[in-house]
Formats: structure tokens, C-alpha cells, sequence
């Protein structure tokens, strides 16, 4: 069976955007990206609401000149890699590597195929609908040493307890910490 992971980026109060969207905090650092994660996947699934700024800004970083070894990387594997993308209301895209599924039902299915494990890229709704439905196997928060005090929170859709055992921890340069949990 394939595993369904996520990675994504909080803040220490678990923000994963500004009210605005933004994640500023990010950066553009070569340890922001969790390669160990993306290395062994060949499936991304995101939400509707996300998917229009993530297809637009990937295609970018590989059509541009101005950015960094790693996003370029990602990039590469954004634009090789199939995308699910979560909704009811699209019914095609106009990305080569973007189709739509209509619930996380079809992704659960899709983990009983043979293949690599799946990414959920985000944001917090989509990973929240995969923890709801017991479907998340294995989190992989890098968590910033800033308190944001609004914005998105990672568990504000999450209605459903879910026990975890961490994995692995790993310090980052910055002072930000991987944390990788998986689900019990």
C-alpha cells in the first residue's frame, strides 16, 4: 500500500499563512524543501483554491532565470509529476500534469495501487479533509521560530483525534525544526 504524506511549513502557534495567504516566513533557503519527502513520491494532490497560484508559480521557476538550485528542482518535479486536484466545480486544466478527482475517496483508492507514496501538498483544508478520513500516514512539519498570532491554522478543519509517534527531528539552519510524525 502507498502512503499518503504532507510537509508543510507552520509557524510556532501551527499557522500556515498569513490572513493575506502569505507565508513569508518560508523563504527561499536550500533546507526549506523537504526533498527526503518529495524524492519518494509520484503523486501530488492539493485543493482547488490552491491550485491556480501553485501551477502558475511553478511553470514559472522552470520557464525563469532568477531562482534557486532547489526551486528550480521542485519545479522539475512539479511539472513531471501527476497533480489530483481536489474539486467539484473544474472539470479540466489546462496544466498536462493537473486532473481533477472529486473527493479523497478516488486518492484513497488511488493508495491501493502499486507506485511511490502520495503528496499532499496543502494547504490546511486539504490536509485536514485527509486527516479527517484517517487517510494521512505521515506529517512532516518544518515548524519557524515566529509566533503569528493570526492566519490559517493547520487544525482549524480537524474534527477527528489522531494519535502520532515522532519519527525523526531535525535542526535547521535558521532555527526552524523538522518534525516528522507518523500516524498511529
Amino acid at each position: 500500500m502507498r502512503r499518503i504524506i504532507t510537509t508543510m511549513h507552520v509557524t510556532l502557534d501551527g499557522m500556515t499563512a498569513r490572513p493575506n495567504g502569505r507565508i513569508d516566513w518560508v523563504g527561499q533557503r536550500p533546507d526549506a524543501y523537504d526533498f527526503d519527502a518529495f524524492d519518494r513520491c509520484d503523486t501530488c494532490v492539493l485543493g482547488r483554491v490552491m491550485y491556480p497560484e501553485y501551477e502558475k508559480y511553478w511553470r514559472g521557476v522552470v520557464a525563469g532565470s532568477n531562482h534557486t538550485p532547489e526551486a528550480k528542482r521542485y519545479a522539475e518535479f512539479a511539472n513531471r509529476t501527476p497533480h489530483y486536484v481536489l474539486t467539484r466545480s473544474v472539470q479540466e486544466f489546462d496544466w498536462p500534469v493537473a486532473f481533477p478527482v472529486s473527493d479523497v475517496a478516488v486518492i484513497a483508492a488511488m493508495r491501493e495501487q502499486p507506485g511511490d507514496d502520495i503528496f499532499v501538498v496543502g494547504g490546511a483544508t486539504t490536509v485536514g479533509s485527509f486527516i479527517n478520513a484517517g487517510l494521512l500516514d505521515e506529517m512532516r512539519l518544518t515548524v519557524h521560530p515566529l509566533i503569528a498570532s493570526e492566519g490559517t491554522s493547520l487544525f482549524e478543519n480537524v474534527f477527528t483525534e489522531r494519535k502520532c509517534e515522532m519519527t525523526e527531528h531535525i535542526a535547521l539552519a535558521d532555527g526552524s525544526i523538522r518534525l516528522v510524525y507518523r500516524a498511529l
